[in-house]
């Protein structure tokens, strides 16, 4: 059975020392590489009765929440940083060193805020500027199973799971109809943050994937290879991406490497090729 997902490596935790003061707007252009699905809470019917899970708009536009998006940037920054599992039970199975004291802080923990510490960076909602949407059927989802050897190795978790890419056309069908916006269609925003550091900043450009090395999924039907998204922005916010890379260590390095086997979506073209 082919997986719809990988991991990347755990990294440990390391207390955040640094303060920082800088403050700036990143605005974001969002294209939407595979059918997207965010669900509103609320079922609407089809002409021919059916039910389908409606996609989230205000004022009748398409939104990606900025609750959502934070989410979908969130979990690749700790991926590619020193930071903690805060929201993780520590049982035997997870890794040693992922936790720091109650009154200390991560990286993470610092720019996107934990228990009794507000965030940093303020993810508006994006709106849709150019859009179309089309009610499709796709499988039914399960809960996870961490405690299968997908997920395990050596008696421990193997890391962060992110899920691949796939070229349209191979999603499969199914009786869940959901309301998707389609590839093609486009999203803007922005992302403000204030007293962020100059490293927190760099990282925080690569996880939005501005350098081009990855591009994030997000919404449901991700393991249908749904929700695949390219984010771009102007040219300086492109460059604090890289300099991401090349200034990090070779630890992060390496995680770096991992995410961007996975998430770059050129290589899931090619390896549809043939």
């Amino acid at each position: 059975m082919i997986k719809s997902y990988d991991f990347v490596p755990f990294l440990k935790c390391k207390v955040y020392h640094e303060s920082g003061n800088l403050e700036g707007r990143i605005p974001i252009k969002v294209k939407v590489l595979t059918p997207i699905h965010i669900f509103s809470g609320h079922f609407r019917v089809q002409d021919n009765g059916k039910i389908y899970r409606e996609f989230i708009k205000i004022n009748g536009r398409p939104v990606i929440p900025g609750t959502s998006f934070k989410g979908c940037v969130r979990a690749i920054a700790e991926s590619l940083s020193y930071s903690c599992l805060q929201n993780s039970s520590r049982d035997g199975r997870m890794p040693e060193n992922k936790w720091h004291g109650g009154q200390q802080k991560c990286i993470i923990c610092d720019m996107f805020g934990s228990m009794g510490n507000k965030s940093k960076v303020q993810f508006n909602d994006l709106m849709a500027v150019n859009y179309k949407t089309e009610v499709r059927g796709i499988p039914r989802s399960f809960r996870p199973h961490p405690e299968s050897n997908y997920y395990m190795e050596n008696g421990k978790y193997k890391g962060y799971k992110f899920y691949k890419h796939g070229i349209n056309g191979i999603q499969p069908s199914g009786p869940i109809l959901c309301e998707f916006v389609n590839a093609g269609s486009e999203f803007e925003g922005e992302v403000i943050y204030r007293g962020l550091t100059d490293e927190q900043v760099r990282l925080l450009c690569f996880a939005l994937g501005l350098s081009g090395d990855i591009q994030p999924k997000i919404g449901y039907g991700k393991p249908y290879f749904y929700g695949s998204i390219e984010i771009n922005s102007q040219p300086e916010w492109a460059d604090k991406a890289r300099e991401y890379v090349n200034e990090c260590d070779d630890e992060v390095k390496k995680n770096i490497s991992a995410l961007i086997r996975i998430l770059n979506y050129s290589n899931a073209l090619k390896s549809y090729e043939g």
